[in-house]
């Protein structure tokens, strides 16, 4: 049996589904700084700041309804 190309998921118990959007070059140059100085890549700063048990930290709160 021959292993899949890629990273392994994330979650085996929960598939995973792809998320793009766009942001501004200083935005994104800023997650870029911030990222490295912890030793993560941007998308796992991404879900790190979108975790579940980081919620209370996260300055951008729950998605509103409208």
């Amino acid at each position: 049996m021959s292993r899949r190309p890629g990273r392994p998921p994330i979650d085996p118990t929960d598939p995973s589904v792809v998320v793009k959007f766009s942001l501004p070059a200083k935005r994104y140059d800023a997650m870029y700084r911030a990222a490295s100085a912890h030793c993560l890549t941007v998308p796992e700063l991404i879900r790190r700041a979108l975790s579940p048990e980081l919620k209370s930290q996260n300055p951008v709160g729950p998605a509103k309804r409208r």
